[in-house]
């Protein structure tokens, strides 16, 4: 997943763009960025949700819980959603849940580590007509991708990213940036353009999940993150009309403060129905096993004025550690 405070795709998209439009006086969110599983093939250094090989949350949702939600979230015409992981695709239930929400007019996008897409899997993705599939493409080289998603293969993704192309699907590439692979960040963005990719999304790795472990390995230094914008601002101009090449250069807590006075119609549903406030708070403000869709938003919308939702963000001015503790949750 990608490591962003927003866990949005990128605001080249509609569904991004929704997304951002502030919360009050809406009857329900504009986007819901939902986490089918903790289950993952990967073990990724920087993994914002610490997903991987027998991860899976012990109560996640079960399928009637599942396409329940699913249901209410289409009854309640949300226009746009992304499923993500772990991996996506290694939920049982995986094309039956695109099928549905495809089905019944929904605009959704797929977020994956790319290495199950097979033809007969990306051949499925476009009959079924998602809007995009983003993968995540960490290194333009074998060697840089290979050390930061552990047991992934660089060249099974590139092959997956080619098959999603000939069979007609939009594709995104996010790219997270460390120490070891920011140098690649120009040839990443033209692999991009290469593969036939629409848009280019990164922003800073977040300290948090798996990063906690790992960041004397990830934490790049204020000069390689100078270096890493300059190159994507000319990447930028470079690509302008073919590839929209967007990056968030926004420190964590700067991104906060402006969510705290304008949230994103945006839910985040974790495995088993919890729906958080933002990825990178630990705040919980609904269970879709006990409550309708209604609830949940009027408690969205209430979190966000939570004096405990604003002291966390002040507080991480002082100690940005605090974000070591996301999977934590706590109840509004």
């Amino acid at each position: 997943m990608t490591p962003r405070a927003s866990d949005q795709p990128g605001p080249e998209t509609q569904a991004s763009t929704a997304a951002a439009t502030e919360s009050a006086d809406l009857r329900a969110p504009l986007y819901v960025a939902w986490q089918v599983t903790n289950e993952c093939n990967l073990a990724c250094l920087h993994c914002i949700e610490e997903s991987g090989p027998g991860k899976a949350f012990r109560d996640e949702l079960n399928d009637a819980e599942v396409f329940g939600v699913l249901e209410q979230l289409m009854d309640g015409d949300v226009p746009y959603l992304s499923f993500s992981g772990g991996e996506p695709m290694l939920h049982g239930k995986f094309f039956e849940m695109i099928e549905y929400v495809c089905g019944r007019g929904g605009q959704l996008k797929i977020e994956t580590n790319g290495h199950y897409l097979t033809h007969e899997n990306c051949a499925r993705l476009a009959q079924l007509e998602v809007k995009a599939v983003q993968v995540s493409l960490d290194g333009a080289s074998r060697e840089t991708f290979n050390r930061m998603r552990v047991r992934g293969d660089f060249d099974c993704t590139i092959e997956g990213i080619k098959r999603l192309r000939e069979a007609g699907v939009p594709v995104e590439i996010n790219f997270s940036p460390t120490r070891f692979n920011m140098h690649e960040i120009g040839a990443a963005v033209d692999l991009a353009n290469e593969l036939g990719a629409y848009s280019f999304y990164t922003g800073k790795t977040m300290y948090t999940g798996n990063a906690v472990k790992t960041w004397k390995l990830l934490a790049p230094t204020d000069d390689q993150y100078s270096t890493f914008f300059a190159t994507l601002h000319t990447k930028t101009d470079e690509y302008r009309g073919r590839m929209r090449v967007y990056f968030h250069e926004m420190g964590l807590l700067e991104e906060l403060r402006y969510r705290l006075r304008h949230p994103a119609a945006l839910l985040i549903v974790l495995p088993n129905g919890l729906v958080k406030l933002l990825n990178a708070l630990p705040f919980v403000c609904g269970d879709f096993r006990r409550q309708p869709l209604s609830e949940i938003w009027a408690n969205f919308r209430r979190g966000w004025e939570d004096p405990r939702v604003t002291s966390f963000v002040e507080d991480l001015a002082v100690d940005s550690g605090k974000t070591s503790g996301l999977h934590k949750w706590v109840y509004l």
